[in-house]
């Protein structure tokens, strides 16, 4: 199918409002709740709360439908948008909750964790480790994947999104503050040559839960902003393409998965085993499509957004520098030409092309997306 590629537009790019703070780690001034446990591929804060200043007005409902770790949608709460998240990954979902219902202080933090903690100690007597898959177990010391276990399954039941999500934000890493045997932070690789137990043995003793956990909660609200809790905030786990809000939305910025450039299943496979997804293949091949499963999604999403957005609303995507070979063109360009020339009811405002330096990468010199490209689609 040969469709005409798209040129951009930089009326907004000239005015020179938009790009100006999107160079650099935003690591240590953004809010610490955007640190609660690692994400792939997620958007840079400081690139979401430019693209909302820009493109939305304060009161005004923004929705992220594929909102990974709620970068969106908590940089649009902190400037009073009313937000809408949505991602089908369990792990997802629960970050962007998580996010969304943070505590405003550390203190209720710890009277849950004190709280929770009386009934941890009765579930972990019931954990029984034969039915945890080998995989699993070969990442912790036996005692506390039977603590994590439980606090897991006690968090869950109490519904403590925000401690659960410091949980998993804890659950790999190589460092003494995290729970796990030598592994990489975010994608859960072991480390066995790199750290050999005969060298290291204090790598592979066992790890009290509680107090990391405690610890993890003090770094996250560390920086934690002034907050109104009377903005409306909801988090789903939706189909995208098919899920339609109770009412219309101002504007709808978010960041789809880049045709299997990122694997989202296979990456965050540990955690979401802890949150009850056992085939993360399966997941993998809904929240990680390849080029047809994501063009289809994205034509079955814009058709969708166009009922839901509000008139000359705005959609906002930021995409990865994918070619298509469908289409023959970059990728951005093919989503533009699905929504003005096949969805209909779209006129392209605004159009650019960034770099993404290395720092911000998961995989340093990996060969994933070396730019984005964000198009914003008005609706007619």
């Amino acid at each position: 199918m040969a469709i005409k590629s798209v040129q951009p537009e930089e009326s907004f790019a000239q005015r020179g409002r938009l790009l100006h703070n999107w160079r650099g780690s935003a690591l240590k001034s953004e809010s610490t709740l955007h640190q609660l446990s690692p994400y792939i591929g997620k958007i840079k804060s400081s690139m979401a709360a430019s693209l909302i200043a820009q493109f939305t007005h304060e009161g005004e409902l923004v929705y992220d439908p594929f909102s990974g770790s709620g970068t969106v949608a908590l940089e649009a709460w902190l400037v009073r948008r009313r937000v809408i998240a949505n991602d089908l990954s369990p792990y997802a979902a629960l970050l962007s909750r998580a996010k969304l219902f943070p505590y405003i202080s550390p203190e209720k933090a710890f009277a849950d964790i004190e709280q929770a903690s009386k009934e941890v100690s009765q579930t972990a007597a019931q954990v029984d480790l034969r039915f945890v898959p080998k995989w699993v177990r070969q990442f912790f010391h036996l005692e506390t994947l039977r603590e994590t276990l439980a606090w897991v399954a006690v968090l869950k039941n109490q519904q403590k999104v925000f401690l659960l999500s410091c949980l998993l934000g804890i659950l790999h890493h190589q460092r003494p503050g995290f729970l796990s045997y030598p592994s990489s932070h975010t994608v859960p690789y072991l480390r066995l040559k790199r750290f050999p137990r005969n060298r290291f043995p204090k790598l592979y003793a066992y790890r009290s839960v509680r107090d990391r956990l405690e610890a993890k909660v003090n770094r996250a609200t560390k920086r934690t902003p002034a907050l109104d809790l009377s903005v409306f905030r909801r988090c789903y786990s939706k189909d995208a393409a098919s899920f339609v809000p109770t009412e219309q939305v101002d504007a709808i910025i978010t960041s789809p998965p880049y045709m299997r450039q990122l694997d989202y299943g296979r990456d965050n496979r540990l955690r979401l085993w802890f949150l009850g997804t056992d085939n993360w293949k399966a997941l993998d091949k809904d929240i990680s499509p390849s080029e047809t499963g994501f063009l289809e999604l994205m034509r079955r999403s814009l058709a969708c957004w166009r009922g839901i957005l509000q008139s000359n609303g705005r959609c906002v995507l930021i995409l990865g520098d994918k070619k298509s070979r469908i289409y023959k063109m970059s990728l951005a360009d093919a989503i533009t030409a699905i929504a003005l020339n096949e969805v209909g009811g779209y006129s392209l405002e605004w159009k650019h092309k960034d770099s993404i330096p290395d720092i911000r990468r998961v995989r340093r010199n990996c060969r994933g997306s070396l730019s984005e490209t964000i198009i914003v689609l008005n609706k007619n």
